[in-house]
């Protein structure tokens, strides 16, 4: 009788038992909590949340401070996620389905592990040409610098400057045209130099640790970027 009523379902079904299947093997419940950053087919980064009560391959998504920037969704949207496993210490793409839930959270479902790899990047960045200037954070009376804004995205940037500075220096970032910023600097980190060149360096920089107003903003930010509104 099983075999029958095997045949009896739809591909979608069957689809949807061996992504369960494949999430239990994979054990998907240990990146419970995981901030993860949701983008649809085309790469577009609309909500950022973390992931709660994840059991097999469904979980719940608790939109951040920025919200979503989807505000109707009338079929389950094919997604991906991505984010970084501090338990793992490595960086975790996921994908799957999400539909919108009750008290304004969301409902992921037939999430599979996709990748997990410690050199790839946590956050999706958005390659831009946008000037910047900066300070360092440890060094009171250096006179603030210029640098351009090479990529960027919710976890970190990329900066190229004329100044030589060293890993675990820490910047207040300024990010000029960005409206969603306004006035608000960015405290961010130097993880490692990306180029180095006279008279010329590339930093890549994590935020650190911004603040709900900071975070929403910068959420906008990212948006209008991924868009092509700069």
């Amino acid at each position: 009788m099983g075999l029958f009523d095997a045949f009896r379902k739809s591909p979608r079904e069957r689809r949807a038992e061996e992504s369960h299947r494949r999430a239990m093997r994979e054990d998907l419940e240990v990146y419970s909590g995981m901030r993860v950053e949701v983008t649809s087919g085309d790469g577009r980064v609309f909500l950022v949340a973390k992931l709660l009560e994840l059991r097999g391959d469904r979980a719940q998504l608790e939109p951040g401070a920025g919200g979503s920037l989807m505000t109707q969704l009338d079929e389950p949207l094919q997604v991906s996620l991505r984010g970084y496993s501090s338990r793992e210490n490595r960086a975790v793409m996921l994908e799957g389905t999400i539909r919108m839930g009750a008290n304004k959270l969301w409902q992921a479902e037939h999430l599979a592990l996709v990748d997990r790899e410690e050199e790839h990047r946590a956050n999706v960045r958005v390659e831009t040409d946008l000037e910047g200037s900066f300070t360092v954070v440890d060094r009171p009376g250096v006179p603030e610098e210029q640098c351009q804004v090479k990529n960027m995205g919710m976890g970190g940037v990329c900066i190229g400057s004329q100044s030589r500075r060293d890993v675990g220096d820490r910047l207040l970032l300024r990010v000029n045209r960005l409206l969603e910023l306004g006035d608000i600097c960015l405290n961010c980190q130097i993880l490692r130099i990306n180029d180095r060149k006279p008279g010329y360096f590339e930093y890549g920089c994590r935020f650190l640790a911004p603040d709900e107003e900071t975070e929403r903003r910068l959420f906008r930010a990212m948006y209008a970027l991924y868009h092509g509104l700069y």
